[in-house]
């Protein structure tokens, strides 16, 4: 999915004619024809790999958090061991070792996952399922019900149907166990970002509804902007019009950026995407300066007039390196458009209502 290799080696003992032709058509770099020495591999990978790292640009990326997992057991053996499988797997967790204080801790740290004890003081498993299946913060958390004692069909169907991902009876084998975390982790992960997905095309609609309000430009732009940062989770937010010289931002108590420093700096680096990422803009000479030392990063998305000449640009801040998504590129790009021509539609109306006083 994210396209195709940086570099393909065939490896073959069949050295038939025509061998080289159809690896060039399958977009084969090389092609090896055994008995092929092992250190000649490692020579071709090294070499590769030095020539990637310096393709790349140095960028300080933020690590991806640890699963969070809530074990929720009364018996404090059992976490311990659950705990130790947890840390050797790479995961973080949290514990509770009551139904209650269980609840209590999913809404404060909002886990990636619940190991649920089924029998527990001040609120069994169960009810705890039940709660958490209907509370629309906790909804989506996957949970794994662990019990020795409630082994019967009926527990077991009852533990399902009231909205548990899976149940599992003890004494359980690890390596199940942990496989079938993975697996809901993984399921989890995936629906988090089909759900990330439809709220940025809800921002963009809310955004395409007040954009075609019949209202003042400022108003609308205002708006815009307010929303877009606030779903956003961004710093602040800008919206430059290079044509007329007038900013917005929010907060209004965001750094002031010199807009025609910014519009000079486009004109002398075009980029033939619209809307780039800076992942950290303390590595950027230019975005240090005009952004300040607090700014880590930025997303970057201009606004084009009809005639492809640049009207100016949506500029969003976070105090956190590489805060901004890829996938968030297209959002932008799209929001940036439709306030580009919210800006020429307001200008060209205005200009019509002059024309039409005069005559």
């Amino acid at each position: 999915p994210a396209g195709k290799p940086f570099h393909i080696i065939l490896i073959t003992a069949y050295a038939v004619p025509g061998l080289k032709e159809a690896s060039r058509q399958a977009n084969v770099n090389e092609v090896l024809i055994k008995p092929v020495q092992p250190e000649r591999i490692c020579q071709i990978v090294e070499k590769l790999t030095e020539e990637w790292e310096r393709s790349q640009p140095a960028i300080a990326q933020k690590a991806a958090p640890k699963p969070k997992i809530l074990i929720a057991d009364d018996r404090p053996d059992n976490v311990t061991l659950l705990a130790r499988y947890l840390e050797n797997e790479g995961y973080v967790w949290i514990a509770a070792s009551n139904g209650e204080e269980t609840l209590a801790l999913a809404r404060q740290h909002i886990p990636d996952l619940l190991l649920l004890d089924v029998n527990m003081p001040n609120k069994d498993g169960f009810d705890v399922v039940t709660e958490i299946r209907a509370d629309p913060l906790l909804k989506h958390i996957p949970v794994i019900l662990l019990t020795a004692a409630r082994l019967d069909p009926v527990d077991i169907h009852s533990g399902l149907n009231l909205g548990a991902d899976d149940y599992i009876t003890k004494p359980f084998d690890r390596r199940e166990l942990m496989a079938r975390i993975r697996t809901k982790l993984r399921v989890k992960g995936e629906a988090d970002d089909l759900r990330r997905r439809n709220r940025e095309l809800s921002l963009l609609l809310e955004i395409t509804g007040i954009l075609n309000a019949r209202s003042n430009l400022d108003g609308m732009l205002n708006d815009m902007l307010q929303l877009l940062v606030s779903r956003l989770s961004a710093s602040a937010g800008y919206v430059l019009n290079f044509e007329n010289g007038i900013d917005y931002c929010f907060p209004t108590s965001a750094a002031k950026i010199d807009s025609l420093r910014i519009k000079e700096y486009l004109d002398r680096t075009p980029r033939e995407n619209r809307a780039y990422l800076i992942e950290d803009v303390q590595k950027e000479a230019f975005w240090k300066t005009e952004l300040g030392k607090t700014t880590r990063s930025a997303a970057v998305a201009m606004m084009l007039n009809r005639h492809s000449g640049m009207l100016g640009v949506i500029l969003l801040t976070h105090n956190d390196a590489a805060y901004f998504r890829a996938d968030q590129i297209p959002i932008l790009q799209a929001i940036a458009n439709q306030t580009a021509v919210t800006i020429e539609n307001t200008q060209w109306y205005a200009t019509l209502q002059r024309r039409t006083s005069i005559t």
